[in-house]
């Protein structure tokens, strides 16, 4: 096996090879564990005795916690040793798995979401960090795009397997299931080969080492999609027993089958022809699949919702994090990772609190379609005044 090296610009000649399909299953693990318990926490949550607006807030909870400690996260993985990141994150996972089980009311539900955002932050940001080191420069967006299909599967078994554990044989089921999961992540990142090399010159402390002001309007833009997953992941299930809806968590596998099938090529394709060729569809597509849900009375509109959300969500999002990454570069992976993912935290955070408030006085169908006009007006405005200064600053 090929070995990588942290901090060294090591180039490969191959996308595809045994670490790197090792890599692909560790991501994909690692995703499963919080997809299987976001979409049931605020139902979780309401069986503890709190209300609508207090449930919603507690699945934004992790999100909120994990946006704090973003920038730290960054860092640390540029500086630090992320299989070691990845280990113990897995680990720490695991545990919060086993709490959350065991808990009995409402204060220590929000603990524990508390901790298991603080280590999602640094697990997230050094897994993206420690997965960028395993692609070819060139070839970084189809990378890219092969690791959100981690995201798909994850999508699609996690929420299921989730719903199905909680409805046959109850919520501590699926949480002990869950840390099983973290657990296999451990075991399978000890199989992949991976030396770091310490940082002999400590810089002095600059905020870009942190938080990336250059791609910090993408990190916005992040957040618009992210918005999309954070009221999807709250609200979908209470939709479906409002609008008697059945089956309504196959909006996942919808999305997955969909994204399995486009994602690949979206890759490719900005890897020849650039972001905009892909973005500017995206935020339409997305807005589309937002303002079918709201609608939706029947399960095909639920499942056609989720078919678009996959082309215009699921292609945007990772090209977003590619484009990112080939600006600023690989060995600046952590802080990429940690720009990026501070807006897909905020959009996770408020949108459940948000959605929560609007849902509560207007009902599902004003919070969908609100969003929808919000994801189309904010992202094409912000990402056609971004592209116009990178143009004129940077040449790209």
């Amino acid at each position: 096996m090929q070995k990588c090296v942290q901090g060294e610009n090591q180039e490969q000649t191959k996308l595809w090879n045994k670490t790197y399909i090792l890599v692909l299953l560790l991501s994909t693990f690692n995703q499963s564990v919080s997809q299987m318990v976001t979409p049931f926490i605020s139902k979780y949550a309401i069986s503890l005795g709190a209300p609508m607006t207090i449930a919603a807030t507690i699945s934004g909870l992790m999100s909120i916690s994990a946006l704090v400690l973003r920038p730290a996260s960054g860092l640390f993985s540029d500086r630090f040793n992320r299989k070691r990141i990845i280990t113990i994150t897995s680990i720490i996972t695991a545990i919060c798995m086993y709490l959350y089980s065991m808990s009995s009311s409402v204060t220590m539900l929000i603990g524990v979401r508390l901790v298991h955002g603080i280590v999602f932050s640094f697990s997230g940001v050094a897994m993206m960090a420690f997965n960028a080191m395993y692609m070819p420069k060139e070839r970084l967006a189809e990378g890219m795009g092969w690791m959100a299909l981690g995201s798909v599967v994850s999508s699609a078994l996690g929420p299921n397997l989730g719903l199905w554990l909680v409805e046959n044989i109850g919520y501590r089921a699926c949480f002990i299931t869950a840390g099983v999961v973290c657990l296999l992540t451990t075991a399978i990142i000890l199989l992949i080969p991976y030396r770091h090399v310490p940082k002999t010159e400590v810089k002095r402390f600059n905020i870009n080492d942190m938080i990336s002001l250059r791609i910090l309007p993408y990190a916005a833009l992040m957040g618009l999609f992210s918005c999309g997953n954070g009221l999807v992941n709250t609200f979908l299930a209470l939709l479906g027993d409002e609008r008697s809806i059945s089956g309504i968590g196959l909006f996942f596998t919808a999305y997955s089958l969909v994204m399995v099938c486009t994602r690949p090529f979206v890759g490719k394709l900005q890897d020849r022809r650039g972001i905009k060729i892909i973005l500017y569809p995206a935020y339409i597509i997305a807005a589309a699949s937002m303002i079918l849900l709201a609608n939706a009375t029947a399960l095909w509109m639920v499942l056609l919702a989720g078919a678009l959300k996959a082309i215009g969500q699921g292609s945007g999002a990772p090209s977003i994090q590619a484009h990112s990454l080939k600006q600023l570069g690989r060995e600046k992976a952590g802080v990429v990772s940690s720009t990026c993912f501070i807006g897909q935290d905020i959009g996770n955070a408020i949108a459940p609190t948000i959605g929560g408030i609007v849902s509560a006085s207007f009902g599902f169908r004003t919070m969908f379609t609100g969003y929808a006009v919000l994801l189309v007006l904010v992202g094409w405005t912000l990402f056609y005044f971004k592209s116009k200064y990178d143009e004129k600053k940077y040449g790209v």
